[in-house]
């Protein structure tokens, strides 16, 4: 049996809901500051411009993390497909190697600041003209290496 109310709301006109913008426009501006300040905080901060201002040992953190909840997540949830699952476990794996790989990366940096400074040590402790011929040597070697402006 068909409910003859609900076939004439069917049949009506829809009555047009007020667009987001039209809403805005009908907002006095007091109410629109108001409304700009409370999306402006609730916006994520602008994140660096250049690669140099990355902290990549933090991002790589915060992905690991995000992947880390979303792993445990779908992992309870029967509905996700197995390969999704696996996707997300694949995605994890590969955000610790990226951290393990950073992590040999900086553990090779301060070695190698380390050597530096040590041979640098070394060779001050050499007689003055054996260290003015190597100081030379090494800046025009560095430069040349692009290691040096």
């Amino acid at each position: 049996m068909i409910d003859e109310s609900k076939l004439a709301k069917l049949k009506a006109p829809e009555s047009r809901a007020l667009s987001l913008e039209d809403q805005l426009k009908a907002m006095p501006e007091q109410q629109l500051q108001q409304l700009l300040r409370l999306v402006e905080s609730l916006l994520p901060q602008p994140g660096p411009r250049a690669v140099k201002e990355l902290n990549l040992e933090s991002e790589l953190m915060e992905q690991y993390e995000k992947t880390k909840r979303l792993m445990d997540t779908c992992l309870l949830d029967t509905e996700v497909a197995v390969n999704q699952k696996a996707q997300v476990a694949n995605t994890l794996v590969a955000t610790l190697g990226q951290l393990v790989k950073l992590q040999d990366d900086l553990r090779l940096q301060q070695t190698l600041n380390l050597m530096e400074s040590t041979l640098i040590d070394v060779i001050k402790s050499q007689p003055d003209p054996f260290k003015e011929e190597f100081f030379l040597e090494y800046e025009l070697k560095a430069r040349k290496a692009g290691l040096m402006e």
